[in-house]
């Protein structure tokens, strides 16, 4: 079961994560040109690393947390915990960028973290009652 659970992650995180990424991508093309002197290279196999890796620590450090009780307890759960781990999540590579890069733009990292924050809220949510719904325990 934990296998379908952690695949169900890294849906949902592909998923809930395209629109941001569509929005936003002209930004961080500009961003990375002002960095680089280059246009960004699409390594796709590098962003299934980090779905792979977020959807783990979803699995592991913030689901077993959250509790099923009652909807607004799953709401609240998953925006402290999910949340947190978002946060923080994004925010150690953005400020590590925005450390390294004399250019790397500021008000990129504070978006971008508090994005990491909003979307392993928001997949937190959704994998949270998805699972009660089907029944599925997390132990298993």
């Amino acid at each position: 079961m934990y296998i379908i659970k952690y695949l169900s992650i890294v849906l949902a995180f592909i998923i809930l994560d395209a629109p941001y990424l569509y929005i936003t991508k002209n930004l961080y093309a500009k961003h990375t040109q002002t960095i680089s002197g280059k246009s960004f290279t699409k390594r796709y196999y590098s962003a299934i690393v980090v779905y792979l890796a977020l959807a783990l620590g979803l699995l592991v450090l913030v689901l077993p947390h959250i509790r099923k009780d009652k909807l607004s307890n799953t709401v609240k759960d998953s925006i402290l915990y999910g949340g947190v781990f978002g946060l923080t999540s994004y925010a150690t590579f953005d400020f590590t960028m925005h450390f390294m890069f004399e250019d790397w733009d500021l008000g990129v990292s504070i978006m971008d973290s508090i994005w990491g924050g909003v979307l392993c809220s928001l997949v937190s949510i959704v994998i949270t009652i998805v699972i009660t719904l089907l029944g599925i325990s997390y132990n298993k």
